[in-house]
């Protein structure tokens, strides 16, 4: 949990709260605004297109450790840097870090757990993304500057001070396996999810699922990424919120998104995979439809719900997902082919929102984008045949 913490909760999913701050300071206009989101979306693809072959042979730690210790770097230099394209660079490498540190810490619950119980683990990690949401709403409004430095720059040396610590809690505490401390996996062996069948299946049709199952992935990326990159802009700017009301009701979706991922990894584990995937993001797309219709205050607040109730499900779901068709020892290749394509997700949404954006004049256009795309997703889900 502290690794996806660092990896996301901070250096990504905080980005959203810092960029208005950044922007007003440097002049960025939305574009601007979407390609330096984007540029970390690069890096990630980079890392995550050698996974696949690197993830079996370095281990889980040690992408663990490694990713952090990049992530660390970079905030910094993100801190310290005015240049546009300097930024932009620096958060090309934390994107990269964070690929890493993150496809290691969701492969962790496949060697830990059955398939009983793996969507519900991979739950509890994700859980560090949400925590990431709520610090950065309660701290990054009320960062004072200091030592010539602006307040957004000292949110990212503190960022970058945490996800050093956990880079090294990492190193004295995470072990890549249970019977490395004498345990065995926890849940029931041998007993699936609810979708679980009993006809056989080659390895080859399993990762031909694994492919279908990456493409609803790329929707899920596409669209979550669009909102939490600009959802506290569309406040401040179209919504006429406060910086301070907007921060209080980033808090409130990082508090709820904290329990998502468990939420609806129990659905997965007990109706199965496609139910729990096909319900998260169904409330998803209302959350997206909310604003994209100008719903008003209380639409924000029920968009607002929805989407953290729900957030960090589907990497849950998926991450458990892997483990279930291709078992346990190729889960971490199979995560790295799955956030492949979430990552060719996450680089596009953010940047054509943005660009939709600039040729609108406001982000509605882009959030109903989101809720067809989802709408389409949900439909896919239904073709998804089960592990075995």
């Amino acid at each position: 949990m502290l690794v996806v913490l660092g990896a996301v909760g901070l250096a990504r999913f905080a980005f959203g709260m810092i960029i208005p701050a950044m922007a007003d300071d440097l002049g960025l206009d939305y574009r601007q605004q979407g390609f330096l989101g984007a540029s970390y979306f690069v890096g990630y693809l980079a890392v995550v297109a050698l996974l696949p072959w690197l993830a079996p042979r370095i281990g889980v730690r040690r992408l663990c450790v490694g990713g952090l210790g990049l992530v660390a770097v970079s905030l910094l230099a993100m801190a310290l840097g005015r240049d546009y394209v300097l930024l932009s660079l620096s958060y090309l490498v934390t994107g990269v870090g964070s690929g890493a540190a993150f496809i290691g810490a969701m492969s962790l619950p496949s060697l830990w757990f059955h398939p009983s119980h793996r969507a519900r683990a991979a739950g509890v990690a994700t859980a560090g993304a949400g925590i990431g949401i709520l610090v950065s709403g309660l701290i990054v409004p009320r960062m004072p500057g200091a030592f010539g430095l602006l307040p957004w720059q000292m949110i990212w040396v503190a960022f970058a001070v945490l996800v050093l610590l956990f880079a090294l809690l990492v190193v004295a505490f995470l072990r890549e396996r249970p019977a490395e401390l004498g345990l065995a996996p926890y849940g029931q062996a041998g007993q699936g999810n609810a979708d679980g069948g009993v006809e056989s299946r080659s390895q080859g049709q399993n990762w031909a699922m694994v492919v279908r199952l990456g493409v609803i992935y790329f929707l899920f990326a596409v669209t979550a990424l669009t909102y939490t990159t600009f959802i506290v802009t569309t406040m401040v700017d179209e919504l006429s919120v406060s910086k301070h009301d907007a921060g209080l009701l980033w808090s409130v979706l990082g508090a709820l998104s904290i329990f998502s991922g468990t939420l609806f990894g129990n659905i997965a584990d007990r109706l199965g995979l496609r139910a729990g995937m096909a319900a998260a993001m169904t409330v998803q797309g209302v959350a997206y439809g909310l604003i994209a219709f100008g719903t008003g205050t209380y639409g924000l607040y029920l968009s607002v719900f929805l989407f953290g109730a729900s957030a960090w499900s589907m990497p849950s779901i998926v991450a458990a997902a892997a483990g279930d068709y291709l078992g346990a020892e190729r889960a971490a290749a199979g995560f790295a082919v799955l956030t492949l394509m979430f990552a060719v997700g996450q680089a596009l949404g953010p940047a054509g929102a943005g660009i939709l954006a600039g040729w609108t004049g406001g982000f509605a256009a882009s959030y109903g984008v989101a809720a067809g795309l989802n709408a389409m997703a949900v439909v896919l889900c239904c073709f998804l045949r089960r592990p075995q």
